[in-house]
């Protein structure tokens, strides 16, 4: 795994998190209908894991831990921080055994957890999270159209024997599990300065939405 350089935006406003803040970018889903990896797909020039590994340190993570799929290797990404690899226990169980599976190598107090297909996050929204998760110590998960966002949120590493806990108990959705861990939810209004539109929470699961994301990212580009 690659470390040398750093790409993407810049800053690290959660640098002296008490404890630690750590990133987990989850890399290990099918992408049935994408057709091909998500994860290597090609935003602005970079992948969308390498995308979601700038966001992450530029909201101050001191690590990142990408967790793919069992027996297959995660993509290459680049780094000025660590990039540590793990692996979900079984193939294609959901995102909460990739949660846990990262929860069991950060070093950091807390985890910013994120999927590896959403090419617009935010790091001042992703700073926020690990803030609230660091104060609360319990899961922070922003509501987006009404639901949680699982693929977006903090975790204390205090969480994972409970986590643990709720897999082995056959739990496999996210939110419902982060709800019964007393999980604090953030209301739009909560994060709306450091996400105004909530473009992080912009996925790609589609060729027909990859194809839309590209447009978007177009227009942007060109009006800067």
């Amino acid at each position: 795994m690659s470390t040398p350089a750093v790409s993407g935006p810049s800053g690290a406003p959660n640098r002296a998190l008490s404890g630690g803040l750590s990133g987990i970018v989850l890399v290990g889903g099918r992408s049935r209908r994408m057709g091909r990896d998500k994860a290597t797909l090609e935003v602005g020039g970079r992948t969308l894991v390498q995308r979601a590994v700038d966001a992450l340190v530029a909201a101050g993570v001191t690590e990142v831990v990408l967790v793919g799929a069992p027996d297959r290797a995660v993509p290459e990404v680049t780094s000025s921080v660590p990039v540590l690899e793990a692996h979900d226990s079984t193939e294609h169980d959901g995102p909460l055994q990739g949660i846990v599976a990262g929860l069991e190598c950060v070093r950091g107090e807390v985890a910013v957890v994120v999927g590896c297909d959403m090419p617009f996050l935010r790091p001042e929204l992703l700073a926020l999270l690990a803030r609230r998760a660091a104060e609360a110590r319990r899961p922070v998960l922003p509501l987006h159209g009404r639901l949680p966002e699982g693929l977006c949120s903090a975790w204390p590493r205090s969480a994972l024997g409970a986590l643990r806990a709720r897999l082995e108990a056959g739990e496999r959705a996210v939110a419902t599990t982060a709800e019964r861990l007393g999980a604090l939810l953030l209301a739009p209004a909560e994060y709306a300065a450091a996400d105004p539109g909530g473009t992080s929470f912009t996925n790609v699961n589609t060729p027909e939405e990859f194809a839309a994301i590209q447009s978007i990212h177009s227009g942007t580009a060109a009006s800067e």
